[in-house]
C-alpha cells in the first residue's frame, strides 16, 4: 500500500515545508510508483489471477483466436479500442516501427528507400541509425528549427506545410513521392518538444497528401494515450486517419516493456512474420503482455479508480500556471510549451546540471522532497542553449505525483529557485 496519501493527510499544508520534519522522501518528478523487482513480480502473479491468465502464450501464439489465448485476447481489446482491424504485441517500440517501415517499404511489389519524418522523431535520435544498418532506408528529415517562436527556443511540431514542402520536393526532380516515401511518420505528442500536437486540421490535410501522393500514415502512438486529452477525441477517432498506429505500455501505462504494433489484417499478417525475422517472436511474452495489460485497464480503463489523462494534464496545468505565478519560480525555470498541451512539460533551467542538482541535495537534506530526479544538459547546438538554459527537465504527472498535493509542488520550487544561482536573463 502506498504511504504517499497518508503522508499528505498528515501533512496538509506544504507551506510549513521549512518546519514540518517529512519522515518519507518524496519525488515530484515520478509519475508511477516506484516498486523492487520482487515486488513487482508480486504483482505480477495477483495480475495474472485478476485477469483470468492461466496458462503461458507460447511463440505468440499465433495460431490461436481471442478466446484460446490471453495474449490474442488483449491484441483484439486493443484493437477494437482504437477501431483498426488487427494488433501485434512487440517487445519494444524500436522493433514496432522498424517493422512498420519494412511493411510500408515493400508494400505494392516495389522497394521505396525512405521514410519521412520529424527532425525530433525517436528513429532519428535514440535508435543508432537502425533505419539504416537494419532496414537499409534513409530519412526525409522535415525540420521545424527554423520556426522557433518569439521566445527563442520553442519549436512547434510537424505541420501539414511541413510535409507539403518536404513532399513537393521530389517533384522539382521529375519523380513523384511514392516512389521514394514508403511512409510519413507522425509522432502524437512530440515528446521531445514537450508533448506538443500537431492540430488536427493538419492531421486530416496530412492524410489527404499522403494519400493523393502514395505515401502510408504511420502513427508513433508511443504516447498516445496523453495525446488523446488534447484533441478530445476517442482513440478510434484519432488514429483514423493513419494506416498504421505503435503504442507503447511503459510509459503512460507504466508496464515492464512493450508495444503494440496496428493495422489492418494484411499489415498485421506480415507484421508477424517480421517479429519472427527479427527475433522478438520470443517462446513467451507473458511478464510484459501481463504487464501491459494491467496497466492498460489501470492507467487507461481506470479499473482502480486512477486519475485519467484528462485529470493529470489538468494538475499539471494547474502547477506550472502556480509555478509562474510565483516570482522566484519564475525567474529560475521557463516551460515549453507554454501551457501543457498533455500530461507531460519540458522545464529549462538557466542553472547548470551539477549547481541544480547540488541545489536539489540540500532541499532534500533539509525538507525531505526531492524536487528533481533526472536533469539533462541542454545541448549545446540547440536554440535553447543559445538563449542561455543550461538545464532541462521533463515533467510527467502520473498515479505517484498525481497524489501529491499542489501546493506542495510549489513550495519545494520555491526553496529550490532559493538555492539555484543563476536567474532569467534581464539584458533582453
Amino acid at each position: 500500500v502506498s504511504i504517499i496519501p497518508l503522508l499528505f493527510l498528515l501533512h496538509a499544508s506544504a507551506r510549513a515545508l521549512a518546519t514540518t520534519p517529512y519522515d518519507t522522501k518524496l519525488c515530484l518528478q515520478t509519475p508511477h510508483p516506484e516498486r523492487t523487482p520482487e515486488e513487482s513480480l508480486q504483482d505480477l502473479s495477483l495480475e495474472c489471477q485478476e485477469l483470468g491468465v492461466s496458462q503461458f502464450d507460447v511463440y505468440g501464439d499465433f495460431q490461436s483466436d481471442a478466446k484460446e489465448s490471453f495474449l490474442r485476447k488483449f491484441e483484439k481489446e486493443v484493437a477494437d479500442e482504437l477501431g483498426m482491424e488487427d494488433a501485434v504485441f512487440m517487445p519494444s517500440g524500436v522493433m514496432a516501427q522498424g517493422i512498420a517501415l519494412l511493411i510500408h517499404s515493400r508494400a505494392g511489389g516495389k522497394q521505396r528507400p525512405m521514410f519521412a519524418c520529424h527532425h525530433t522523431s525517436h528513429l532519428l535520435l535514440h535508435e543508432d541509425e537502425a533505419y539504416g544498418e537494419l532496414l537499409n532506408m534513409e530519412p526525409l528529415v522535415i525540420s521545424t528549427e527554423e520556426k522557433v517562436a518569439a521566445n527563442g527556443y520553442s519549436l512547434p511540431p510537424l505541420t501539414y506545410d511541413d510535409v507539403e514542402i518536404a513532399l513537393d520536393s521530389f517533384l522539382e526532380g521529375g519523380m513523384s513521392p511514392s516512389d521514394m516515401v514508403a511512409a510519413l511518420i507522425v509522432e502524437l505528442p512530440h515528446r521531445e518538444i514537450g508533448g506538443k500536437c500537431t492540430p488536427w486540421p493538419d492531421i486530416m490535410k496530412i492524410r489527404n497528401k499522403c494519400r493523393k501522393d502514395g505515401v502510408k500514415l504511420h502513427c508513433d502512438g508511443a504516447r498516445l494515450f496523453e495525446a488523446s486529452t488534447w484533441y478530445g477525441m476517442n482513440l478510434a477517432d484519432l488514429v483514423k486517419p493513419f494506416d498504421s498506429v505503435y503504442i507503447s505500455f511503459y510509459k503512460g501505462l507504466g508496464g515492464l516493456s512493450g508495444a503494440m504494433l496496428l493495422g489492418d489484417k494484411g499489415f498485421c499478417v506480415e507484421a508477424r512474420k517480421w517479429l519472427r525475422r527479427f527475433g522478438g517472436n520470443l517462446y513467451t511474452l507473458l511478464p510484459y503482455v501481463v504487464s501491459g495489460w494491467s496497466g492498460y485497464k489501470r492507467y487507461w480503463k481506470c479499473r482502480d479508480g486512477q486519475m485519467t489523462f484528462a485529470q493529470k494534464r489538468e494538475k499539471l496545468t494547474r502547477i506550472i500556471a502556480d509555478m509562474k505565478a510565483d516570482e522566484d519560480i519564475a525567474n529560475t525555470v521557463s516551460f515549453d510549451p507554454e501551457v501543457p498541451e498533455v500530461n507531460m512539460i519540458h522545464g529549462y533551467l538557466w542553472s547548470s546540471p551539477d549547481q541544480v542538482n547540488k541545489a536539489i541535495a540540500k532541499v532534500e537534506d533539509r525538507h525531505g522532497i526531492r524536487v528533481l530526479k533526472r536533469v539533462r544538459p541542454v545541448g549545446e547546438a540547440t536554440s535553447a542553449h543559445l538563449e542561455g538554459f543550461k538545464s532541462m527537465f521533463e515533467l510527467s504527472i502520473g498515479e505517484a505525483n498525481g497524489q501529491i498535493q499542489d501546493e506542495t509542488f510549489i513550495s519545494a520550487w520555491s526553496e529550490l529557485a532559493k538555492e539555484l544561482p543563476n536567474r532569467r536573463r534581464t539584458d533582453v
